[in-house]
């Protein structure tokens, strides 16, 4: 087989054919995406489309992070980023709510005694 000179009829030829195989191949893909679609009945929101945090940041703005997103059902869980509370939902089991419960009572004693040691020394005043 003969190679078409770069330059030549053929060449130009060759290089607009394969543009278009190029071309066809991308509708059909498109087109089997679309079908795939409508089919399964699942359509996902582009990530450019998808809601932002929104919380306030320390600088004062809007956190621009994405929305934890539920992919079964295609929609932001509760609306705020992972690092705004969009992924846990707490303690499920007995288990975790009494190890939760028991953390919260000794920050809870900790902060009293440090208060109370805080008082005693102003009680006293300066030495």
């Amino acid at each position: 087989m003969m190679r078409a000179v770069p330059g030549s009829r053929a060449w130009y030829a060759a290089i607009q054919r394969e543009s278009e195989l190029r071309w066809q191949a991308m509708e059909r893909r498109e087109q089997w995406e679309e079908e795939n679609e409508r089919i399964r009945g699942r359509y996902r929101t582009p990530r450019s489309d998808r809601p932002r945090c929104g919380a306030r940041c320390r600088s004062g703005k809007p956190c621009q992070a994405p929305a934890v997103w539920d992919y079964g059902h295609n929609r932001p869980r509760n609306g705020r980023c992972r690092m705004h509370g969009g992924l846990s939902t707490g303690a499920k089991t007995e288990e975790g709510r009494r190890r939760s419960r028991e953390g919260a009572k000794r920050g809870a004693l900790v902060s009293a005694d440090r208060r109370r040691e805080r008082r005693a020394g102003q009680e006293q005043g300066p030495v």
